[in-house]
């Protein structure tokens, strides 16, 4: 019996360009209905039924490249960003163990007290969601500004930052 081979970047590219999804996007499928159902939209790239919008395309590969579902998140298998359909505001899940010590941190620097605690520079849960039939929780967090996108107009700005960073 031969041993599946594993895939070539060349492979990987292939698959992409066919819009199969990989076993970490296909996680965050089999939950989309659960969070849609609290109130939480992923990208259209992770609904059950989703096809590539660049399905019927036949231009060249760099063209599919321009459609919103062609792209995939680098830290998918924990991290996934979303719409909260109540208020249409972007944000961030992440997926942790519900005995994970990282839930329970956030959460403890979430709670009122700590929150307003002007010490306190974490990013704010907006809403933790429990999976019920699995040992899974989503920390809901605000969508942040990358860090390659600092708005810094002075060196003293950014020294300062570094400083709360580092402290």
């Amino acid at each position: 019996m031969a041993l599946p081979q594993e895939k070539t970047p060349e492979d990987i590219r292939a698959e992409l360009l066919k819009g199969v999804r990989s076993k970490s996007e296909e996680e965050w499928v089999s939950y989309q209905p659960f969070l849609l159902s609290r109130g939480y939209k992923l990208r259209p790239r992770y609904s059950p039924d989703w096809e590539p919008s660049w399905k019927n395309l036949t231009n060249s590969s760099a063209e599919h490249c321009l459609f919103e579902d062609k792209i995939t998140p680098v830290k998918a298998k924990v991290i996934m960003d979303a719409i909260r359909v109540a208020d249409n505001r972007h944000i961030v899940l992440k997926k942790v163990a519900t005995s994970s010590e990282e839930l329970k941190i956030a959460q403890f620097l979430s709670s009122p007290g700590i929150l307003s605690d002007p010490r306190n520079h974490s990013v704010p849960l907006l809403d933790t969601i429990y999976h019920p039939d699995e040992d899974v929780a989503f920390l809901v967090m605000p969508v942040l500004l990358g860090v390659d996108y600092l708005p810094f107009r002075r060196l003293s700005e950014f020294a300062e930052a570094v400083r709360q960073y580092l402290t």
